[in-house]
């Protein structure tokens, strides 16, 4: 029974850890994923800040 109950707890900490490390994961990717976009959007926006001081 003891063996039984252990093996429940340590299965429901390791599933726990791996959703936590998925979890961290998905927001490192998330990060660089943004980090990317706005690396991408850069060269855009020094374009574009120009032609709003020209409209003014």
């Amino acid at each position: 029974m003891e063996k039984t109950i252990a093996a429940l707890v340590e299965t429901s900490i390791v599933k726990w850890l791996l959703l936590n490390m998925l979890f961290i994961k998905q927001l490192i990717n998330l990060d660089i994923t943004i980090s990317l976009i706005m690396t991408n959007l850069l060269p855009y926006a020094q374009k574009i800040e120009p032609l709003g001081k020209m409209l003014k």
